[in-house]
């Protein structure tokens, strides 16, 4: 009878740490910015990598905090970055120009991305984000530079 009350015990223990563990993260309150406590990033496709990629709330509007790594082995060039709330069709349109040019393993930060809906309209401070990040480039040697490749990063944030 005992090994059953220690088994139901250890059992519930285990439930419970991982509760704690998987649970949601503290929000963290720096300044005017209050970061999510857990924040999920991830590239459809290989290349970027998410790096410290995390989102924020100030004023009552949705930003992230950018630090993408390049993981394409190769020289690129950054044109756009855009962070939308939805629907990610118009995404282009409300995208933020940049014009960064990043070797292989280099790090793009942007610090105050704002996320805007499929509208263009800034995307409101919810408990919760779910959002993409898409990102426009080109490589050197690309015939075309005004044709772009892009990368998307879905990205959950509670």
């Amino acid at each position: 009878m005992s090994r059953i009350i220690f088994a139901g015990a250890l059992f519930l223990f285990l439930i419970l740490s991982g509760c704690m563990y998987f649970g949601p993260g503290q929000s963290q309150q720096i300044g005017e910015k209050t970061y999510y406590g857990n924040n999920n990033c991830l590239f459809e496709g290989q290349g970027f990598d998410c790096g410290a990629t995390r989102a924020f709330t100030e004023n009552g509007r949705t930003y992230l905090d950018v630090r993408l790594v390049n993981r394409y082995g190769r020289p690129l060039t950054i044109k756009k970055v855009s962070c939308v709330y939805g629907s990610i069709d118009d995404a282009f349109s409300h995208a933020y120009p940049v014009e960064v040019a990043l070797v292989a393993e280099q790090d793009y930060e942007n610090k105050d991305l704002v996320c805007v809906d499929s509208s263009g309209n800034y995307a409101p401070a919810y408990p919760e984000f779910r959002g993409k990040l898409v990102i426009w480039f080109n490589y050197p040697d690309d015939l075309d530079q005004n044709t772009q490749h892009v990368a998307t990063a879905s990205m959950l944030s509670s």
